[in-house]
């Protein structure tokens, strides 16, 4: 059955990673509920969906609410019915700065959309998901950051790292339910987060893949994890970087 007439919600859903997803999901038949900050981006992104035949429901969420958070959740199980399928991709990434120069406030503001965000928005699924009893598809969003250095993002890689060990932790909570949770660990991905905050040009010469990820590869990914394929995979970080963890800081040859 995958997907097909069942309930995706996807955060960060207005641009990026996050639309690419729920595109994809749209497209193969999910009943999409897509939270952001965004109103303007989500606005575009539920006309696109409806105007393939897709319901599509938007809602103007700071994931770092925890009330929010619920009161949202409430409104898709009245609207579209409980979720089966959590993507929580929504997460920033405020320019570089030392850690012991960031503002506290901002240092906070990461950590609390960035992995605070991910815990109420994957407690509120959970919860429906078990109700519902036909089990579910929870995806995290870590990064290369969690266990690669990003100088001047501390509370960046140090909440990435935290989102790989609460998706190991939620798989082993959660697979007694049919609830299968795996975290997508991407690199540099062609997206209005990557233009804001470019790698240096190296980045590029030690990658394998020597370019930036399409959010629509990120998708492809998303879409098997939520897959009734990919039943028996729970509890794992996937590396979608372009080969850089593999490298080790090796430079790419001119050959």
């Amino acid at each position: 059955m995958g997907v097909s007439g069942r309930v995706a919600v996807v955060t960060g859903a207005a641009s990026g990673q996050g639309r690419a997803t729920s595109l994809r999901l749209a497209g193969e038949g999910a009943l999409v509920a897509a939270l952001d900050v965004d109103a303007g981006g989500l606005a575009s992104l539920v006309d696109e969906i409806s105007d393939t035949g897709v319901r599509c429901r938007g809602l103007e969420v700071d994931v770092s609410d925890a009330g929010a958070v619920a009161a949202a959740f409430a409104e898709i199980e009245a609207d579209l019915g409980r979720a089966y399928v959590l993507a929580a991709a929504a997460a920033i990434y405020p320019p570089g700065v030392l850690s012991h120069l960031r503002d506290p406030d901002e240092t906070a503001r990461i950590f609390d959309v960035n992995l605070m965000g991910v815990v109420h928005c994957a407690s509120a699924a959970t919860r429906q998901m078990i109700e519902e009893g036909r089990g579910g598809r929870i995806i995290l969003w870590s990064s290369i950051g969690a266990g690669a250095v990003i100088a001047g993002h501390a509370a960046y890689c140090a909440g990435k790292a935290g989102i790989e060990g609460l998706g190991r932790a939620l798989a082993a909570e959660l697979g007694p339910y049919g609830i299968t949770v795996n975290t997508i660990a991407p690199g540099a991905i062609d997206t209005p987060m990557l233009s804001d905050t470019p790698p240096d040009p190296a980045y590029y010469e030690v990658l394998p893949a020597g370019r930036a990820g399409a959010p629509e590869e990120v998708a492809h990914l998303v879409s098997y994890l939520c897959s009734d394929a990919s039943g028996f995979m729970t509890g794992a970080v996937l590396a979608l970087d372009g080969g850089l963890s593999g490298v080790n800081g090796a430079v790419r040859p001119d050959v």
